[in-house]
């Protein structure tokens, strides 16, 4: 809890020396409206952590600019704003089973897997053999592009990292 509101570390480092004091540089994103900034800590700074509730969501369909999500126990209709969802739009499709944070009741976030499932659909017709090392671009059903080896063609589902937005590997069908 910073400023009165609920956040979520996205990334951290330590700087700091023996000689000098350590502060801990964060990377927050608001969970209220989803802003992104740093912000730096001393070593004495103390913050309240909060106990979230986790559940299992669905990604259902998008309504505007707001994002719908279906508990998986209760079948409630669940919403995030698209500023809350930022870039993991281009990881959503439909049915994908997400981890959810609630506070209070109330839905706070989605956690994204590590990888998801995609498929292409625009590319450059896939050639056989050639070198591990030639990629090319490819579109994917989310509106993500990313590049991929040659073999991929379009209507292959492939494996693509969350973190790093790359290729991960072919799903056999």
């Amino acid at each position: 809890m910073v400023d009165n509101a609920p956040h979520i570390i996205e990334d951290l480092r330590l700087s700091g020396t023996a000689q000098t004091k350590h502060k801990l540089h964060c990377k927050l994103r608001n969970l209220r409206n989803g802003r992104v900034f740093e912000r730096v800590f001393g070593d004495t700074e103390r913050v309240a952590v909060l106990e979230l509730e986790q559940r299992r969501v669905q990604f259902s369909y998008l309504r505007g600019d707001t994002y719908v999500f279906t508990d998986s126990d209760t079948f409630e209709e669940l919403e995030l704003t698209k500023e809350q969802i930022g870039d993991r739009k281009l990881f959503l499709k439909d049915d994908l089973e997400l981890k959810a944070m609630f506070l209070d009741g109330k839905l706070l976030d989605i956690v994204m897997p590590g990888h998801v499932t995609l498929k292409v659909i625009e590319t450059a017709p896939p050639q056989k053999g050639g070198s591990d090392s030639a990629w090319k671009a490819a579109k994917l059903e989310s509106g993500l592009e990313i590049m991929v080896p040659l073999f991929v063609g379009v209507g292959d589902l492939i494996r693509v990292d969350t973190q790093e937005r790359k290729y991960l590997g072919k799903e056999s069908h």
